[in-house]
């Protein structure tokens, strides 16, 4: 889901090991669940015809309330990602954020260095291999229709523009707290026309609800995949790219069986990837909509539901080494 709330500024990882802090969504305030509880109740939903061979696993991961807290990722997180890789399974990580939203550093924290990264809800995609990064697809919309109907009916309304190796580019400041470094705020006109990956359409007074029927009854709205975060916010990615569409051209590229695909999340924008997977389970911080959507539903990122799904999935891979 899209990053829409203010944590601290984010340290480096640093020798002291002093605690980083990111940009991400709060807690659901979920109880403290044991994680031998929350990994058993995956093992139980794990599907029988799941493979034994972890080549044939892919294992999507959406990074906001998923696998990042703003203290970070926990050590399960961490050693759930190693260990999967270890065993040749291959682990995307899948988010809406743009290359340019922190991912690298979220990269880090995760111990990722080696594999595929979904950004821009599927619009982009980056292999990321010895340290190097290489963008293998990309799709771009035309932002001008989105901005106009959004203007009209939203006067209000900010917008930042994820053009691929830009600063983050603002029609006007955001809320405190919100996409403060490394933005530029740019002519509106030059924003119209600009083809980019990823527009977000912000509205900061107004509420969720009322954002959300406003944005989808644009009448530009049908152009565009369109996907509500948590408050007056949202992801506007080109027509028919997903976390989905995305995945699909990953597995298939990579020959991994549909039955081998695990997908894990928590937002609106990763219902189409949770219904893709053989396996999809929602975070226990979704709302009910994405809930809805999953073969099962693991615990809360502040209790490492995620977590907790890549270590029955090592375990039924006969790899399980994360602890």
């Amino acid at each position: 889901c899209a990053p829409t709330w203010a944590a601290s500024k984010r340290s480096s990882r640093c020798a002291d090991m002093a605690e980083a802090s990111f940009l991400t969504v709060p807690g659901s305030g979920e109880p403290t669940r044991p994680f031998a509880e929350v990994v058993d109740g995956a093992r139980r939903a794990l599907p029988p015809a799941f493979p034994h061979e972890a080549d044939k696993v892919m294992v999507a991961l959406d990074i906001d309330g998923t696998v990042l807290t703003p203290r970070g990722a926990s050590h399960h997180v961490r050693a759930g990602i190693r260990e999967l890789v270890a065993a040749g399974a291959q682990v995307v990580i899948a988010s809406g954020r743009a290359p340019e939203d922190e991912m690298f550093d979220v990269l880090d924290e995760l111990g990722f260095t080696n594999g595929w990264v979904v950004c821009n809800n599927g619009a982009t995609v980056l292999r990321v291999s010895g340290g190097g990064v290489e963008v293998v697809r990309q799709e771009f919309l035309d932002p001008a229709p989105l901005i106009d109907s959004a203007l009209e009916a939203m006067p209000e309304a900010v917008f930042y523009s994820a053009v691929p190796g830009a600063k983050r580019l603002l029609s006007a400041p955001f809320p405190p707290g919100e996409l403060e470094q490394g933005s530029e705020i740019i002519p509106l006109e030059r924003m119209r026309s600009t083809p980019t990956p990823k527009i977000v359409v912000r509205a900061p007074g107004m509420g969720r609800e009322e954002f959300d029927r406003a944005i989808h009854s644009l009448s530009a709205a049908d152009r565009y995949e369109v996907f509500v975060g948590w408050t007056s916010w949202a992801d506007i990615g080109p027509l028919g790219a997903t976390k989905a569409s995305a995945l699909e051209w990953l597995r298939s590229r990579l020959g991994v069986p549909r039955d081998g695909t695990v997908a894990v999340g928590d937002g609106t924008n990763d219902i189409a990837m949770i219904e893709w997977a053989f396996f999809g389970a929602a975070m226990g911080g979704a709302t009910e909509e994405v809930r809805a959507c999953a073969d099962h539903v693991t615990a809360a990122v502040e209790n490492d539901g995620a977590a907790a799904v890549m270590r029955v999935v090592l375990e039924r891979c006969g790899a399980d080494g994360a602890r």
